[in-house]
């Protein structure tokens, strides 16, 4: 019988042993524990993996920026030790939602500022390059990069803090409970964001709650009820453990906020993956409620705002913008969970964007990029990302 001792001596022996952290994958797996340390200390996770030169570093912690779907849409090219390219991935794009790629480019800069923070933590200043071959399009992802990425050794011992909100940043879809976030939070977290490239708007005034979270509310029952969006979510949705952490993407009840017996009995008696189950009116309806009880427990809102060209540049810019807000609020304990099924491209979901426009009295050359509620919660999920090596191209 190999035993796994055995298995290390005679690989070891034969000068095949690879290194420990691909070893433990085939054996073991990659688990809940593993996305948690992956968090937690997203520096020592990659030198876990074996991964111990700077950039690669960087990478392997640019990895946790947040992303729509879970479809983690990112494929580097290394270039050197100190340079990497950063594409969109064209196979992740989520077209029945996002036909511009708007979102997908909200996702690519997070990256960058992920990236840019955790060079910071590792003593190196950055340049970032957008479009250096132009601009890519929904079909030359593949050929044009986002954006070409290096790093230099720091000139100055400066640092940006936000690094340290990383272990605690994640979406927060649960229920929230407690306190109104305060004006005294909101300006906090403004000064802890830092200067952003474009407008970001809170809000917690009652009364416009009142008129706006009904609005949400109804654009996410429209996208459950458009048969494109909801046919989408059933695509990216993982239920089993087993598939969660071997797909390690996409969409989760626990994601969703449920744990516990409410957990157990979603998976054994209500979510079935099949066509007909999925899109009946008892499945919808289901996530309908389960949103309407997210949606009305927000104790403010967030809305990220840019004014003028609304183009792919902005739209990285906003991602960056939105990663630095997020690392905020993780060092402040306050949670979050975007909602933007009333800002997205196609006809159905603008109409909701002209009504909030016109409730926020936006100028008619603003626009809405990206809406989040926020709150308090303890609950916990890390959602998994997939393998460093497949992202590499």
């Amino acid at each position: 019988m190999l035993t796994r001792k055995r298995f290390l001596i005679n690989s070891f022996a034969s000068g095949a042993l690879v290194s420990l952290s691909t070893i433990q994958n085939h054996l073991y797996g990659y688990t809940a524990q593993d996305s948690a340390n992956h968090r937690k200390d997203p520096l020592a996770y990659a030198e876990s993996l074996g991964f111990t030169k700077p950039l690669d570093q960087i990478l392997v912690t640019a990895l946790l920026a947040p992303n729509s779907h879970n479809s983690q849409p990112w494929k580097i090219r290394r270039v050197s030790d100190s340079e990497f390219l950063l594409f969109g991935d064209g196979d992740k794009q989520l077209q029945e939602i996002d036909s511009l790629n708007r979102q997908l480019f909200h996702t690519q800069g997070a990256f960058l500022e992920l990236a840019h923070l955790t060079a910071d933590k590792l003593m190196f200043d950055t340049k970032i390059t957008y479009f250096p071959n132009g601009k890519p399009s929904s079909k030359t992802f593949n050929r044009n990069p986002v954006a070409k990425f290096e790093i230099f050794p720091k000139s100055k011992c400066v640092h940006d803090f936000l690094f340290a909100g990383i272990p605690s940043r994640r979406m927060n879809r649960s229920v929230y409970t407690g306190p109104m976030i305060t004006e005294e939070e909101m300006d906090d977290l403004k000064m802890l964001t830092g200067p952003s490239k474009h407008k970001i708007l809170f809000l917690n005034d009652p009364k416009k709650l009142e008129s706006i979270l009904p609005l949400l509310d109804s654009a996410f029952a429209m996208e459950t009820n458009r048969t494109e969006s909801n046919e989408l979510n059933r695509k990216w949705f993982r239920v089993s453990k087993e598939d969660i952490y071997k797909n390690r993407d996409g969409l989760t009840l626990e994601g969703n906020g449920l744990s516990g017996i409410k957990l157990w009995f979603a998976k054994t008696f209500f979510v079935d993956l099949s066509k007909e189950a999925w899109h009946s009116e008892s499945s919808k309806d289901a996530g309908i409620q389960m949103f309407k009880n997210q949606v009305y427990s927000s104790k403010a809102l967030v809305f990220f705002i840019t004014e003028g060209s609304d183009e792919e540049r902005t739209w990285i810019e906003t991602g960056r913008d939105f990663m630095r807000f997020t690392l905020a609020c993780a060092v402040r304990n306050i949670t979050f969970h975007t909602m933007n099924q009333s800002v997205e491209d196609y006809p159905e979901s603008r109409i909701f964007t002209e009504q909030l426009k016109t409730i926020l009295g936006l100028k008619p050359k603003e626009q809405i990029q990206l809406i989040a509620r926020m709150g308090r919660s303890s609950y916990e999920y890390d959602s998994p990302r997939r393998e460093f090596e497949s992202f590499l191209v």
